[in-house]
């Protein structure tokens, strides 16, 4: 069974220079987006007919190939929004852009072996932007990313931002389970997890929780008792898993 995995990688190690080359980029990448959905909420249109005329819609300095994506976003934008809310469509309204992150696919992007450098271990070669712009955004892989690249496949699709670039892998995850035995978890104050075969977890929690709300709103004592007990549900977690290996948990 294949799965999707990601991992994030930094972009600080850029010059201030690319970055804020980049956040220019993100700014006016959001704004092509919100036009494509302005446009796109009372003309809704097929992805396979985002042809020439639609995509110069935009007054933009973005190439067509970028902008293409971004009519891509839109579309996927709107038709989350609708899918989201289509039990109550009162609620549903026009999504926007913030301009912070970009999905480009090979066609803009492309992970580049290191050029004479020892500092990184690759280079995203960013093209075909618009405004005769190409940039190259150094990247150092660290030990996730080493993990998923041993399991699995990385695939030519990124997620950018001004602060990290996001690389997806499929990942081969063995078979998939039968269910045939399936364990049912209750969560609750006195007992963290009520298991279906009557075992209890975590009592003690109710007492991390009490911890927080005696705690003053935003101090540093507060921050600690919410830490000791997303570390507490980190152990019992493990704990579910490792008395009941060969059952999927629903």
């Amino acid at each position: 069974m294949k799965v999707i995995r990601s991992t994030k990688c930094s972009v600080k190690f850029s010059t201030n220079k690319k970055q804020q080359e980049l956040q220019t980029i993100l700014k006016e990448y959001g704004k092509v987006v919100n036009t494509f959905v302005d446009h796109f909420w009372t003309n809704p249109i097929d992805k396979t007919k985002l042809l020439k005329p639609i995509v110069d819609i935009p007054q933009t300095w973005l190439s067509a190939r970028l902008r293409k994506v971004a009519a891509r976003e839109a579309l996927d934008m709107i038709n989350s929004a609708k899918e989201r809310w289509k039990d109550e469509p009162t609620k549903l309204v026009k999504p926007i852009h913030k301009g912070k992150r970009m999905y480009v696919s090979c066609t803009i992007a492309e992970l580049q072996s290191k050029k004479q450098t020892k500092e990184y271990d690759a280079w995203l070669h960013l093209a075909s932007i618009g405004n005769k712009i190409t940039m190259d955004l150094p990247i150092k892989f660290h030990r996730h990313y080493n993990r998923l690249s041993q399991k699995g496949k990385r695939l030519n699709s990124y997620i950018i931002t001004s602060n990290y670039v996001q690389f997806v892998f499929e990942v081969d995850a063995g078979m998939k389970k039968d269910g045939k035995q399936a364990l049912g978890i209750d969560t609750g104050i006195n007992a963290l997890a009520s298991l279906s075969n009557g075992e209890q977890l975590g009592k003690d929690i109710k007492q991390h929780i009490e911890r927080i709300k005696r705690c003053k709103h935003g101090s540093y004592g507060q921050q600690t008792a919410k830490r000791a007990l997303k570390q507490r549900i980190d152990e019992i977690a493990k704990e579910v898993m490792l008395r009941n290996p060969d059952i999927i948990v629903v």
